[in-house]
């Protein structure tokens, strides 16, 4: 009996686990590239038009005050793991102080890190299961020194010698203060992140699988029986 309910439950695993690959796996795991200046607030964020996004390269410019920011729309799952990360990049990139900010839909902080303890001066955000809703968010880089602010304020505190922080604001982003000398070419590392919500797999994808998956159970019923 303890073998066929432990059987039961692989069984129900391996048909969630394949089903979620076929809701997120129709897309393959790409670069996408920085395409013109990719704006700093959300109306002029950066988006993608499909597919699952593990790389973002583009470059940060400390010649222009308008370029000391990039900001990027991504897809997140619940229940799933997010991270971004400067540190793991190509050697002719991230080489400057950067920071990393996540917003969520309406613009209000999420996380932001400047300088990965474990690393640094590259920076490194994560957000482990069940932390974030599913939806859009706003993934931000920019050179150490250039803070992102609401109506009321800075929207996190400083970056300075720590490691994540959260939003000390509940504003959303309105604009960025200060500003950085540091900006070159980048490449940020994604876990988790999406261009926008995966397809849901088709109807006949789904009972295929759901009569290969019965054809195994099949199998094993027929394998204890012949044991008895």
């Amino acid at each position: 009996m303890t073998k066929q309910i432990r059987f039961k439950q692989s069984l129900r695993t391996l048909a969630g686990a394949t089903l979620m690959t076929l809701a997120v796996g129709a897309a393959h795991a790409g670069t996408v590239t920085e395409s013109g200046d990719a704006g700093q607030l959300l109306g002029s964020a950066q988006t993608f038009s499909t597919g699952v996004i593990s790389t973002i390269s583009g470059s940060l410019l400390t010649t222009s005050a308008t370029d000391y920011a990039d900001l990027f729309r991504v897809y997140l799952y619940a229940g799933t793991t997010f991270s971004a990360t400067t540190t793991a990049s190509a050697f002719n990139t991230n080489n400057f102080d950067t920071a990393l900010f996540l917003f969520d839909s309406a613009g209000h902080g999420v996380v932001a890190n400047d300088d990965d303890p474990n690393v640094g001066p590259t920076s490194t955000i994560t957000i482990t299961k069940n932390v974030i809703s599913t939806g859009y968010y706003y993934l931000g880089i920019a050179g150490a020194g250039y803070t992102p602010v609401s109506s009321t304020g800075p929207i996190f505190g400083s970056l300075i010698g720590k490691d994540q922080v959260l939003p000390i604001n509940g504003g959303t982003l309105t604009g960025w203060q200060s500003e950085s000398q540091e900006g070159d070419a980048y490449e940020i590392k994604l876990q988790g992140a999406y261009a926008n919500a995966a397809p849901v797999p088709e109807p006949a994808t789904i009972s295929m699988l759901m009569a290969g998956l019965g054809l195994v159970g099949v199998a094993a019923r027929r394998r204890r029986r012949s044991q008895v």
